[in-house]
């Protein structure tokens, strides 16, 4: 099934692409000469290339990878064993299909409640993250949700979270939470 991810959320760069490629190479999923040759085709289709080489995206420690996805799926049709198909500009004639096909992990409920500007976050029915505006960064393990999202902060994750939600994160990694 496809995964539709956008290159910019509240007006800046996301970097989603390079950090879901970065986290399918730390996980051994895919190596970075298979990578290199969605690269040279975004390069074709686009007329643009990276910054920087596959190889310096890779190593960068200040990447962090992302590691998993969260989604709406009212449907209930995600789950383990699903390809998952990495696009971005899903549904135009530009779309592109950034990774390899790969197989879906597993998936995790998740649901977001905004308490009078305090959310909390419920994976799998237990309320293991609570967030205070107070506490710098927010607590280690939800900033740590939030970094395994593609997001920058904890502050960028709400930004986009900002009302309730509920929908699964979908792991192609063995990551659970």
């Amino acid at each position: 099934m496809t995964l539709s991810f956008s290159t910019v959320i509240n007006g800046k760069p996301n970097y989603f692409i390079e950090k879901i490629w970065k986290g399918l190479v730390d996980n051994k999923i895919e190596n970075n000469v298979q990578l290199g040759y969605y690269a040279g085709n975004y390069h074709n289709k686009f007329g643009k290339f990276w910054d920087t080489t596959i190889e310096e995206m890779l190593f960068n420690d200040d990447l962090a990878p992302k590691l998993h996805t969260i989604r709406r799926d009212e449907h209930n049709l995600w789950g383990a064993g699903c390809d998952i198909h990495f696009v971005i500009n899903s549904r135009t004639k530009n779309r592109f299909q950034f990774a390899p096909v790969i197989k879906c992990v597993s998936v995790q409920e998740i649901v977001i409640k905004q308490n009078h500007g305090k959310p909390s976050v419920y994976i799998d029915g237990r309320d293991i993250y609570e967030w205070d505006c107070e506490i710098e960064n927010g607590y280690p393990a939800l900033k740590q949700l939030a970094n395994n999202d593609g997001f920058d902060s904890v502050e960028d994750f709400f930004a986009y979270f900002n009302k309730d939600f509920t929908g699964k994160i979908i792991h192609w990694t063995d990551l659970k939470y």
